[in-house]
């Protein structure tokens, strides 16, 4: 054993750092296993082997047909009207479907067999692609592709383009890249993407390239029966030398509407390809009879597939238990430090503990677990000088608009000193003999003479001598609304409706997104990180990727238009509408019930007037307009005017 080896074993690898400098013959591995009993001894069953070598392959059905049809052959093998299965994959949220309205009309390398792939007429994203990770140049390092393409609509749009890409990886390292919208194609050369020739929409065009993957240069042409255009360049700065994967995406140069595209007869050779005007090929009845066996075949095995997903996914979806998201412990142990942060060279074990600027030390040795319930008592432990008085700050600064100390994430170095320390401290003691009651602590604050006096008075905003007046928060301007308007749902929250899980793709580029809207309490709307909630974020709710111990205020004109034209506001107002019709025959008792529900008083008597005024007014434009309901519009408009008020969303 190494005289450096810890004594400790977490990780396995095998590479080529200790290997000279020089290139390796090709590996391939399997059966990797460790454990506390010896292994079983080598035995290989030759009858069962033969056995599953006997077995159709998906794998090798799939290139049986590419070499007759092309790599798009697995089209042929697939239902029209559906998206693309293996080996080709729809990208995320892709429009793809296999179309018989796609099929090539040029014959020139593969015959045609009646199903081709389309993409719609849209700015979103699309995109499709398969691995090639078996195409090898040819002794030369030169390597022929080509493919037929047609921009067949552009009612939406077409300047955005789409994308043509060979080289490694699903987009990070590009050998070739061509691009195309509906009136031009374009060609990359190193960094540079310049125009080749114009095309036109609905008329087909062959695009073959030869890569010298040598040279890292490319030569093609891309031809219709009416035209044909040449060009070249160098392969694509940063490609590492790879091909394994092609594709074709709406991540063009050009963004915006791209045009319908449809596409077929894609192919990759070590032999050059016939030029457009060679001879059609002429499928022989040998190989169409066996491209209907492998075709009937590979439909028999992705129906099975397909049933037995169905049959898991019921399982998953419907087992004997609701799924909930959730974790897990895994496996507790001390870290080692990274040295200079490489994951393969540890250093000394730092053992699990608390920190130790706070008075914290190590874990017990008999502790079994993560340390998350050690570090739950050590942090309310009764002699901690921090934890109680932290929480009864924000306790106090949510009533009173700031807190004892103005830092309240902050109580170290770099925070402020308390305005009070004694009132601190006396809070803290009495919350800890509450019983750590936040409850006790609301009641003791919000029964005494401070908070009880008036906000208007006499140095109001400069001490702590009375409730200071507060903006609503976003939670609360939402609740009060619903529950003004008889609309609050008090169930408590459940889950939301999220995607199954066995169903979605999301990615980097087409991540998880949604709004949620209820009328339950704001406290359970769902929050992302990613994307905030438009109400929460126009009226300064939490940043969702950080602590937010302060909310801070702003007054925008979006604001007050939200009260004017949001369709939320507009459907709790009408429904206050038809409650306060309800509930009052005359007109000011209305306007009285109104500004009690919403402001917390009667209205005065010039509040009044001016209330009838403006409703007189808008029954009256309604009326001449001839639209909405002459009775609830006029309530419902001077509801939102109430809604928006100073009045309703400041708190004194």
């Amino acid at each position: 054993l190494s005289p450096q080896w810890p004594g400790e074993l977490d990780f396995a690898q095998l590479d080529s750092i200790n290997s000279p400098n020089a290139a390796l013959p090709g590996i391939d591995l399997d059966n990797f296993g460790a454990q506390d009993a010896p292994l079983l001894p080598v035995s290989i069953n030759v009858a069962e082997s033969t056995t599953a070598a006997n077995e159709p392959d998906f794998a090798a059905l799939t290139a049986d047909l590419q070499k007759l049809v092309g790599i798009d052959g697995a089209f042929d093998a697939q239902s029209e009207g559906a998206a693309p299965t293996s080996p080709w994959g729809p990208g995320p949220n892709s429009v793809v479907k296999i179309s018989a309205a796609a099929q090539s009309p040029m014959q020139n390398i593969f015959p045609a067999m009646g199903l081709g792939i389309h993409m719609p007429n849209r700015g979103e994203y699309d995109g499709f692609g398969q691995s090639v990770a078996r195409v090898k140049p040819d002794k030369d390092g030169v390597l022929y592709m080509g493919f037929d393409f047609r921009c067949a609509d552009a009612t939406a749009g077409g300047d955005g383009s789409w994308r043509f890409y060979l080289g490694h990886g699903p987009g990070s390292s590009a050998a070739i890249e061509l691009f195309f919208n509906g009136s031009e194609f374009f060609r990359r050369s190193a960094d540079a993407r310049d125009a080749v020739s114009p095309i036109q929409i609905g008329e087909w065009y062959q695009v073959q390239v030869r890569l010298d993957t040598r040279a890292k240069t490319y030569t093609g042409v891309i031809a219709s029966k009416a035209s044909r255009h040449e060009f070249n360049g160098q392969v694509a700065t940063g490609w590492d030398g790879t091909l394994d994967y092609t594709f074709i995406d709406s991540y063009g140069h050009r963004g915006g509407v791209r045009p319908a595209l449809d596409a077929d007869n894609f192919i990759h050779s070590d032999l050059p390809l016939p030029p457009l005007d060679g001879a059609p090929v002429v499928a022989r009845r040998g190989d169409l009879e066996k491209v209907a066996e492998i075709s009937h075949k590979l439909a028999a095995m992705t129906s099975d597939l397909e049933k037995t997903k169905q049959e898991l996914n019921e399982l998953l979806t419907n087992g004997p238990a609701e799924m909930a998201y959730g974790m897990v412990e895994g496996t507790p142990h001390n870290a080692r430090v990274q040295v200079r942060g490489e994951m393969g060279h540890p250093g000394a074990e730092t053992p699990r503990g608390f920190l130790t600027a706070l008075g914290g030390g190590s874990l017990p040795p008999e502790t079994e677990g993560s340390g998350r319930l050690e570090l739950a008592q050590w942090i309310t432990r009764p002699d901690n000088p921090l934890t109680a008085r932290v929480m009864v700050n924000r306790v106090w600064q949510y009533h009173f608009g700031r807190g004892l100390v103005k830092t309240p994430n902050d109580f170290g170095i770099r925070g402020q000193l308390p305005t009070h320390p004694e009132l601190l401290d006396y809070l803290a003691g009495a919350f800890i003999n509450s019983g750590w009651s936040v409850k006790a602590m609301h009641r003791l604050i919000m029964l005494s003479a401070t908070y009880q006096q008036d906000s208007s008075g006499e140095g109001a905003g400069e001490f702590y001598n009375s409730f200071s007046r507060r903006r609503l928060s976003a939670e609360e301007t939402r609740d009060s609304i619903l529950a003004i308007s008889g609309e609050l749902d008090l169930t408590p929250g459940r889950e939301h409706p999220f995607p199954s899980p066995i169903t979605w793709g999301f990615t980097q580029h087409g991540p998880f997104s949604a709004v949620y809207d209820h009328n339950q309490r704001s406290i359970y709307l769902m929050v992302q990180r990613i994307k905030r909630h438009p109400f929460l974020a126009l009226f300064d709710g939490a940043d969702p990727n950080a602590s937010t111990p302060e909310r801070r205020t702003t007054t925008v004109p979006t604001q007050s238009l939200f009260f004017l034209n949001d369709p939320f506001v507009h459907a709790k107002a009408e429904k206050f509408a038809q409650r306060l019709l309800a509930a009052q025959a005359e007109e000011s008792a209305r306007i009285t019930m109104a500004t009690k529900l919403t402001l917390g008083r009667d209205p005065t008597e010039i509040e009044t007037a001016e209330a009838s005024g403006f409703l007189a007014a808008y029954r009256a434009e309604m009326l001449a307009s001839g639209q909405g309901n002459a009775e609830i519009g006029p309530m419902a408009a001077y509801v939102r005017t109430l809604f928006g008020s100073d009045e309703f969303l400041t708190l004194d």
